[in-house]
C-alpha cells in the first residue's frame, strides 16, 4: 500500500480524472444489456499452483481513496475486482458502489466525496471512467475503466460447472492481499421464480470481507463466478453463540452472462 500512496501524493496525480466516473453514475443501467469483446475460454485443466500463477496478473485491487488530516492521500482498505476485457471492462460486486449514489436517477444525490481507483498486482493505478450496468439482485456491476493504453491480460468467462467441482478464488480478505483458496461448489439455489438474476452458488472456498468482486476461477482458469456475501449459521443462531460454518454465497457465471450482449 505505501508504493501506491507514494503515487497518490506525486505532483503529477490527476485529481480531475478521479470525479470523471460521477459524470453518469446516476443514470439508471439497471440490467442493461453491454457488448463486450470477450476472451476465449481456456480448455487446458491446470494444476492450483499453475492456477495461480496464470490468474494472479489478472486480480486488481479497488481501493478507497482519502486525505488524512495532513492533506495525504491514503489508500482506506482493498476490494478486489477483475476485467473480463482487454480494453477495460472489470466486475465488481453491486453493493461496493452502493454508497456512491449509483442508480439514484438525481445527480445531486450522487457522493462524490468517496473516490476510488484499481491497482494492479505491480502497482499501476487506473481511473474509473463509468458504471456501465449493473443488477441489484444479483449484486452484480460492470464498470469501465481507463487503461492509459497498458495491456491487460483479462479473465475468459467459463460455463456454470456442477455441484461438487473444484474451484478457486483469489481475493484481498481483510488486506491479506492476494490470498488464494480452493474448494468445491456446495450447491446451487435459485429463490423461487424469480430466475437467472436471482441465482446463487455456495462453495467451500474461503474468503471474508474485502474479497468483495473476487473472482471464482475453474480448473482451466476461466471465470465460474463472482464472491458476493457470506452467511454464519451458530448452534445459538439468535444469540450469534458457537458458531459452526460459514456458507460462502457467490454469483455463477451465468448471471454475469446476463448482462452481456449474446
Amino acid at each position: 500500500m505505501r508504493s501506491i500512496e507514494k503515487q497518490l501524493n506525486q505532483p503529477s496525480f490527476d485529481t480531475t480524472a478521479l470525479n470523471k466516473m460521477y459524470e453518469n453514475i446516476h443514470a439508471v443501467k439497471e440490467l442493461k444489456k453491454v457488448a463486450i469483446k470477450l476472451e476465449k475460454k481456456e480448455r487446458k485443466q491446470l494444476s492450483a499452483e499453475a492456477i495461480f500463477e496464470k490468474t494472479y496478473p489478472s486480480v486488481f485491487m479497488f481501493i478507497q481513496v482519502y486525505k488524512d488530516k495532513n492533506g495525504m492521500r491514503k489508500v482506506n482498505g482493498a476490494g478486489t475486482a477483475f476485467p473480463i476485457s482487454a480494453d477495460g471492462y472489470f466486475i465488481v460486486n453491486k453493493h461496493m458502489v452502493n454508497e456512491f449514489g449509483i442508480g439514484s436517477g438525481d445527480p445531486t444525490k450522487v457522493n462524490k466525496e468517496l473516490k476510488v481507483m484499481l491497482s494492479s498486482n505491480t502497482g499501476d493505478l487506473y481511473y474509473i471512467d463509468s458504471i456501465v450496468t449493473y443488477s441489484g439482485e444479483a449484486d452484480i456491476a460492470i464498470l469501465k475503466a481507463d487503461l492509459k493504453g497498458d495491456k491487460i491480460k483479462p479473465f475468459a468467462l467459463g460455463d456454470d460447472l456442477k455441484t461438487g467441482a473444484e474451484v478457486f478464488v483469489l481475493s484481498h480478505p481483510k488486506n491479506y492481499i492476494y490470498y488464494f483458496s480452493a474448494g468445491r461448489i456446495a450447491r446451487f439455489t435459485e429463490a423461487g421464480n424469480r430466475g437467472l438474476f436471482s441465482r446463487k452458488m455456495e462453495i467451500t472456498a474461503d474468503y471474508a470481507a474485502g474479497s468483495s468482486g473476487g473472482p471464482i476461477i475453474d480448473n482451466k482458469g476461466n471465470i465460474a463466478g463472482l464472491v458476493s456475501s457470506t452467511r454464519s449459521f451458530y448452534y445459538d443462531q439468535a444469540n450469534q453463540k458457537n458458531l459452526q460454518m460459514v456458507v460462502k454465497e457467490t454469483i455463477p457465471v451465468s448471471t454475469i452472462k446476463g448482462l452481456l450482449n449474446p
